[in-house]
């Protein structure tokens, strides 16, 4: 295991090492980068948005002191484990229909082939420019992935979701590799990694280059455990429920007998939902509490001052919206995250409208560390949207979501949308019937008015499906939407 010592050596021996001395005079002006990521966190779940009432203050903090997005999404998923696909395309830049399984879905592949991959990710270029790179947490799309983007790590948790307390992790260093075995520790996994995180900060001012710093917790992502403390803060009978809570989802939906759907009873019990609610909340609130820790250690290492701070989530979560639990669908509450930009150059307590998807991380980075954007990133920068409140990028945002059965030969559950400004037109597939839903989410980002009924909005809807279809071509989609269930052979039950 890397001891405290050990991070102190660890440092100084590969800050050091001869392959970074030509770069490193030049990098070590460049910005460090502390990217935080939340897992199955919504975009409404900040105080900062005013939209839940939910404890996050030092999350708050970081909205105040810099650049937040109201609407920055996740393109989608292709299977259940929402955030797998979601972390891969985070890290490559990529549309997941343009990336391997191996990386994707690593469950749907042999054992031999997991964790492959051939472009780039985003690590691995702050890695060739010169940058130390430190990660703890979760790592969801293999170990190769982590061996090529960074130098070391410690309390690196490498699977999709686990027990909060006694979380199984290893420790990683180019010279030595892999620890042996898993080590259980028995700290809340938020603090477990926060303490990792701290410990390399600790150590940095021996660092003769510039840092990159990726902690992806486990939290929120169920179990929903968190330490008794803030478990009280969240008392069950008095969580105010959303307003797009529904005992039962207003139409058939085949993705309803997945691990997610099935933690709490169907149709929703109100006071079931609560608690969930209620334990949703706890774990968010220690997490913050330990993002918080970080932060303070930052200022305390005397690199705050150029450090660039990138909080995000990986996906969102349902717990009671429109009857449903999970991620896996289109709406709102599923596909929406987090993100906030702090940092030198960025504007301080400013929100931006701009429509971006998390995976546009990859380039803004890039941008803003003065480094060559690669040729096999397919998604934009957000940087013009940061500096300039009037630039809104994109007209139309694009998402999807397909479930297969497990021999992969049917598609059990489609669903693809798009969004502009103002409406957003969600078009689903379950046994060969296809239901649309238009929502005004300038009105209500709740979805709980559907207006595709209305006659007058015909037009609208022939629009943006042919905008739909657009997008749908340019992420190589293979759905076919003139044809009887979209193309695809109709499921059997």
């Amino acid at each position: 295991m890397i001891n405290k010592i050990c991070i102190g050596l660890l440092i100084l021996g590969l800050s050091s090492c001869a392959e970074h001395q030509k770069k490193s005079i030049e990098k070590n002006k460049k910005p460090n980068i502390l990217f935080l990521l939340t897992d199955d966190h919504r975009f409404s779940s900040l105080g900062s948005t005013g939209l839940e009432n939910v404890k996050t203050p030092n999350i708050d903090k970081l909205a105040e002191a810099g650049t937040s997005f109201n609407n920055a999404y996740i393109l989608g998923a292709q299977h259940g484990a929402v955030c797998s696909p979601s972390r891969a395309m985070l890290m490559t830049g990529k549309s997941f229909w343009n990336l391997p399984e191996t990386i994707t879905a690593m469950w749907s592949v042999p054992n031999k082939e997991r964790g492959k991959y051939q472009d780039i990710t985003f690590p691995e270029v702050l890695r060739e420019n010169g940058y130390m790179n430190f990660t703890t947490g979760k790592h969801h799309n293999g170990e190769l992935m982590v061996q090529n983007g960074f130098e070391a790590g410690k309390a690196i948790f490498s699977g999709g979701m686990a027990t909060h307390f006694g979380i199984g992790v290893r420790d990683y260093t180019t010279k030595t590799g892999w620890s042996k075995g898993y080590s259980k520790k028995e700290k809340y996994s938020s603090e477990l990694f926060a303490d990792a995180a701290i410990e390399f900060l600790q150590h940095s001012d021996t660092l003769q280059r510039p840092f990159m710093m990726y902690v992806p917790f486990t939290a929120p992502h169920d179990p929903r455990t968190a330490p008794e403390e803030y478990h009280q803060q969240y008392p069950a009978e008095k969580v105010t429920l959303p307003s797009n809570f529904m005992e039962n989802h207003p139409f058939p939906k085949g993705e309803m007998l997945i691990r997610d759907e099935m933690l709490a009873a169907y149709p929703r019990d109100p006071q079931e939902i609560k608690k969930h609610i209620a334990d949703y909340y706890a774990m968010i609130t220690a997490t913050d509490h330990h993002i918080g820790r970080i932060i303070e250690a930052l200022k305390a290492s005397g690199k705050m001052e150029n450090t660039i701070i990138v909080f995000s989530g990986d996906n969102g979560l349902a717990v009671g919206q429109h009857g449903l639990m999970g991620k896996q669908d289109v709406y709102e509450h599923s596909i929406g995250v987090p993100l906030i930009f702090v940092g030198p150059g960025i504007p301080k307590n400013e929100k931006r409208d701009a429509l971006v998807y998390l995976h546009d991380v990859f380039p803004t980075i890039c941008e803003m560390t003065g480094l060559e954007i690669p040729e096999t990133v397919e998604t934009q920068s957000m940087l013009a949207q940061i500096s300039d409140a009037a630039n809104k990028g994109r007209e139309t945002i694009f998402f999807t979501y397909t479930t297969w059965r497990m021999d992969k030969k049917e598609p059990r559950w489609m669903q693809r949308s798009i969004r502009d400004a103002t409406w957003k037109l969600t078009l689903s597939m379950y046994e060969g019937k296809e239901t649309v839903q238009l929502f005004n989410l300038k009105e209500s980002r709740w979805e709980t008015n559907n207006q595709a009924s209305k006659a007058e909005m015909k037009p609208k809807i022939d629009a943006m499906r042919l905008k739909l279809m657009e997008h749908s071509l340019e992420v190589k989609d293979s759905a076919r939407y003139s044809l009887p269930n979209w193309g695809f052979p109709k499921f059997k039950r």
